[in-house]
């Protein structure tokens, strides 16, 4: 994979000097206060080994998604410096595995890895960098929106404490045969992806319904917003590790009420996602 009010104005002084140096705030309806954003709000970026020119106009589309819904951040190429690096991996099954790491981070690092089921495309040493969006398999619009979600520092919104009256998620028995490594990758997929992360204190009725709220740990919209593009969908990938996940009722009917897709689907970013972000990033207003 956010607050402020009359002592809301100390708050904001406060918040803001904090995020002029690199740590800071980050997440959808969450952004981690660890997470390092990118300074002025602009994410400098340049294209490693193995990405092609589809892959670049995707990429560039889906950073126009962000930019027209109105996240205050500007996407500038850059050929050298602290930058975010759009690489390709060959996932040995032909799976969609698109994956970024989230915000900036402090020093340049090589690509996380994860070897057991793809490999870099290309030759040579691996690049470092700020910031990874990695395209592994065919990455569709939707998915290409939301890991550059995580790029400019927004996390997983399903992982907020106050799901439960928007979003039913169990997890499923192992299926029969399953061996070790099997059952240790779908543990780590439910710990990675699943679990509640994000510890959302209960409303304040003082508090307006649609703000931005603040922790020591998280920013974070007051509202779960089910129609964050940072939510994961209703989608069959989940069964197959092992999870059964839906939205509930109440979900549906605030998706209906604000006219907006449930998910995110087709890569629309939702004004709670933008609000978040215009919080976490006061210079770039």
């Amino acid at each position: 994979m956010i607050t402020i009010g009359k002592l809301r104005l100390t708050v904001l002084a406060v918040l803001a000097a904090a995020l002029v140096v690199p740590v800071a705030p980050a997440g959808a309806g969450v952004v981690q206060r660890s997470t390092g954003l990118w300074p002025g709000g602009q994410v400098r970026y340049g294209f490693g080994p193995g990405v092609t020119a589809a892959d670049r106009s995707a990429v560039r589309q889906a950073m126009e998604s962000w930019t027209q819904a109105g996240a205050p951040v500007r996407f500038v190429a850059a050929s050298s410096g602290p930058r975010l690096i759009i690489l390709r991996h060959q996932s040995v099954d032909g799976a969609n595995r698109c994956r970024a790491t989230v915000g900036r981070g402090a020093v340049d690092r090589p690509p996380p890895t994860r070897s057991a089921f793809e490999r870099p495309a290309g030759t040579g040493a691996p690049p470092t960098a700020r910031s990874f969006l990695i395209l592994s398999g065919p990455c569709r619009h939707r998915v290409m929106v939301h890991e550059l979600g995580h790029v400019l520092g927004l996390d997983h919104e399903h992982e907020r404490s106050d799901r439960a009256a928007w979003l039913s998620v169990s997890r499923l028995p192992p299926p029969t045969g399953a061996g070790p490594a099997a059952l240790v990758e779908r543990e780590a997929l439910w710990r990675r992806n699943y679990v509640v992360r994000f510890d959302i204190p209960a409303p304040d009725r003082r508090a307006p319904a649609g703000g931005v709220g603040m922790t020591p740990r998280l920013l974070f919209t007051r509202q779960y917003d089910p129609c964050s593009v940072m939510h994961y969908l209703e989608d069959p990938t989940h069964r197959r590790r092992g999870v059964d996940l839906a939205f509930t009722p109440a979900a549906r009917a605030e998706a209906v009420r604000r006219s907006c897709p449930l998910g995110g689907s087709g890569g629309r970013v939702s004004a709670l996602d933008i609000a978040v972000l215009v919080e976490a990033y006061p210079a770039g207003r």
